[in-house]
């Protein structure tokens, strides 16, 4: 859930952030490859085993449309993170190498909105083009460039149970809940204003901070509930390399917010001191939980998997329901929907 920075994987922190500040979104399928379409080796044109069938282009093309959601809402982040000095200097009181990371995320988003869309493409099929979305005026602050976006981040409610979440024996799958570590309900995660108290922007930090895993949770567990239903050799290829980025993704910010301090935020938003607990702090990876079966042994797996928990109407849905789309015309609503059903109706032989 994407051309200056996904054309370089490995930037330095320097390199990174000044390619960042340049960079625009290209999400149509010649924008995205600046008008060339590459020629993928893998994809024969007679070759049934390699060529994607219906069912595989439905979720390639949801795959694209929620690479393009997620790099528009990192844009905004990894912007802010470089030209915005009280959100950079937050971000740091987390860790020093948070901004990298924002934008380092944001350049792998981006790599995969462009390659899928540059794929459908090169196959004949119809790429994604989220362009006329582009709808949503972001605030007016320093750092954040001001043109229209897909997604707005100034009012929304943050699942945080994804910490708790690979802690324990639970699993979603098999009707497990997870406790909200903290409360984040129609809150900010990017500064709406310049001229906020330190520790207002510092609220919006730690709020992003746990936003950050939420995203990247419902990638590491949507790309694994694809790939079953998958066909062709090429969209297995395909759904099978990029999802484990995504739990990369998720690791980095499951450990960073083991740094999170307490702080009364007022208004009963409050930060519990998480670098206190050491559950929090000392198990980053995933505990064994329950998997496929209850009555087989424990296993380290994400979690959910299962298409109600996972699918791509799950994510749509669970996007829709955080607020990240307030503002978005139903025209936006019913074509994402579209793309959801039409993956989630895949079936492999």
């Amino acid at each position: 859930m994407m051309t200056s920075l996904s054309s370089q994987t490995h930037l330095t922190r320097r390199q990174l952030f000044a390619a960042a500040g340049k960079a625009g979104l290209a999400v149509g399928a010649l924008a995205a490859v600046n008008g060339v379409v590459p020629r993928m080796v893998s994809a024969k044109p007679n070759d049934n085993k390699h060529k994607p069938k219906k069912g595989d282009i439905d979720i390639l093309r949801f795959l694209a449309a929620a690479e393009i959601i997620e790099t528009d809402l990192w844009d905004q982040y990894c912007e802010l993170a470089m030209n915005n000095d009280a959100f950079r200097e937050a971000m740091e009181s987390i860790d020093d190498d948070m901004p990298a990371y924002i934008c380092d995320n944001t350049a792998d988003e981006r790599s995969h909105a462009d390659f899928l869309n540059a794929y459908l493409a090169s196959i004949g099929a119809m790429p994604v083009d989220l362009e006329p979305f582009r709808t949503l005026t972001p605030p007016a602050v320093t750092g954040l460039e001001s043109r229209p976006r897909l997604t707005n981040l100034t009012n929304l409610n943050v699942d945080t149970s994804w910490v708790e979440r690979y802690l324990g024996s639970g699993n979603p799958d098999f009707g497990d809940t997870f406790d909200q570590v903290v409360t984040i309900n129609n809150r900010p995660t990017i500064p709406t204003s310049d001229g906020l108290t330190d520790d207002q922007v510092l609220a919006v930090a730690y709020a992003a901070a746990f936003h950050f895993g939420s995203i990247e949770q419902g990638g590491t567990s949507l790309y694994p509930q694809m790939l079953p239903r998958t066909r062709s050799m090429d969209a297995i290829r395909i759904v099978a390399a990029i999802g484990p980025t995504e739990a990369w993704h998720l690791t980095i910010w499951r450990d960073q917010i083991g740094k999170i301090k307490a702080l009364d935020a007022g208004n009963g938003l409050v930060f519990p001191d998480l670098s206190a607990d050491e559950d929090i702090v000392e198990h980053v990876m995933p505990n064994p939980c329950k998997f496929f079966d209850a009555s087989l042994p424990l296993c380290s797996v994400v979690r959910p998997t299962s298409q109600g928990h996972a699918g791509a109407v799950a994510a749509a849905t669970f996007l829709r329901d955080s607020g990240l789309f307030t503002g978005q015309s139903q025209a936006f609503f019913n074509a994402l929907n579209s793309l959801a059903v039409a993956a989630d109706a895949a079936e492999r032989d």
